[in-house]
């Protein structure tokens, strides 16, 4: 097992989506807390590319273009602008390993099957083996670091800072909370009914808390519902805040409630206690990092399960609002 050069220079791939991005940093932490001679670049897609930039733990951030083909050639001729001692697929698919092959490295480091797919691993040098089951999506890329003769142990990600601090909140009263009624659209079936969130934040401006309700480009209307039932509730527009201002926003809220999408592991990460409210998938693998959260869900025969669309996603419609109103009181009162 090789060990890495002194001042070597390692890319980290992880090219979406903003959950797996944020967990990913933790592998970044881990090997920085080791080894803080290692020079890091990450690869990642443009859309996530807003929560590198300024990061102190990373040299170079390389964005990756999702939508313009025109752009490629120009992605790749930075990719190959420099020779790394490592490169550590974390994403483990074959738009992930294809840039792998692409990188001028001395070691190609990702997973074997299953931790890769698509027939990813056939593009490493390396291959590491998972434990089974399959560990934390975050937790997958340790075990790269230890093939690089590191530890690999666990490590809090960091988030950069923004250039300027939003002001949101306004004079403390009550609790700070923020609901995040939306998910990824290719997922929508993970979303908790908005009426639901609307009636929680209906519920919790009538106890005397400051409630947001945040959003991302194309989520406006899902927002716009929930305050038609709470209109002393504030839209918060990641949009326009950027992703470090929107990290920024949530790290002085007291609760973050949301589905399994990227902001709920953005407030985590950000160190804001949160209620995942989760469907398909298994919180043991994907569910939000750090101590005190809480997740919720409605035990079906079939979850969890991988599917990008389902017609009565009973695992996420199960979850009451009673039950989260529940949860919500007891993690104020903790």
């Amino acid at each position: 097992m090789a060990v890495l050069p002194n001042g070597a220079r390692v890319l980290l791939v992880r090219l979406s989506a903003l959950g797996d991005v944020i967990f990913a940093l933790e592998t970044l932490a881990s090997l920085k807390h080791e080894r803080p001679d290692v020079r890091a670049d990450f690869l990642v897609e443009d859309r996530c590319a807003g929560l590198l930039y300024g990061h102190p733990q990373i040299e170079r951030v390389l964005a990756f273009p999702r939508h313009r083909k025109l752009a490629i050639p120009g992605a790749v001729r930075a990719l190959r602008a420099v020779r790394y001692d490592a490169v550590l697929d974390l994403h483990g698919i074959l738009k992930s390993a294809w840039q792998v092959r692409l990188a001028r490295a001395e070691r190609r480091i990702g997973y074997a099957a299953p931790g890769s797919r698509e027939g990813a691993q056939l593009c490493y040098g390396e291959r590491v083996v998972l434990p089974d089951p399959l560990p934390h999506r975050a937790e997958m890329g340790y075990h790269l670091l230890r093939a690089l003769g590191l530890h690999g142990a666990p490590a809090r990600p960091v988030l950069p800072a923004p250039g300027a601090a939003p002001r949101f909140w306004g004079e403390r009263r009550g609790g700070r909370i923020v609901l995040h009624p939306g998910a990824s659209a290719f997922a929508a079936f993970k979303r908790w009914p908005v009426a639901r969130f609307a009636s929680v934040a209906r519920r919790l401006v009538a106890q005397g808390h400051e409630v947001a309700v945040s959003h991302g480009p194309g989520e406006a209307e899902l927002c716009a519902a929930v305050r038609a039932e709470a209109p002393q509730a504030r839209a918060l527009d990641g949009g326009a805040l950027g992703l470090a201002g929107l990290a920024a926003v949530y790290r002085e809220a007291d609760l973050m409630i949301a589905a399994d999408t990227g902001p709920l592991h953005l407030a985590a990460a950000a160190g804001t206690r949160v209620i995942a409210l989760f469907g398909p998938k298994d919180p043991a693998r994907y569910g939000p990092r750090g101590a005190g959260h809480r997740a919720l869900y409605h035990e079906v025969p079939c979850r969890p399960c991988r599917l990008r669309w389902c017609p009565a996603p009973l695992c996420v419609l199960g979850i009451q609002v009673e039950e989260v109103m529940t949860a919500i009181g007891e993690a104020l009162a903790r």
